[in-house]
């Protein structure tokens, strides 16, 4: 590890949940940077928060010097082929079919 690793926080992946029977919001990290346990930050009220403003740096629960960076997963990228499919879809309608090609 680095100088450079030390300094820069590192990204961690969160999805937004809220408490059973509350009106309280978390934002849930699944897998920590540091110690790959689970820990939820709080994002707010159900009703009168932004939870997106709660995205950020935050310290690490399991090492409070350490600093990581909250944000949401990234998305998933689209399959590869979907317009050359569409495109000859869009090339066999435009054919004109004779009897030779019956």
């Amino acid at each position: 590890m680095g100088k450079k690793d030390r300094n820069t926080p590192r990204l961690a992946f969160a999805s937004l949940r809220d408490m059973p029977g509350t009106r309280v919001m978390f934002w849930v990290v699944d897998e920590c940077p540091y110690c790959n346990e689970r820990h939820m930050h709080i994002a707010g009220n159900l009703r009168l928060a932004d939870p997106g403003e709660s995205l950020g740096e935050y310290p690490a629960p399991c090492d409070p010097s350490r600093v990581y960076e909250v944000t949401l997963p990234p998305r998933p990228k689209r399959k590869q082929g979907k317009e050359a499919r569409r495109k000859a879809r869009r090339e066999g309608r435009d054919e004109v079919l004779d009897d030779d090609k019956w």
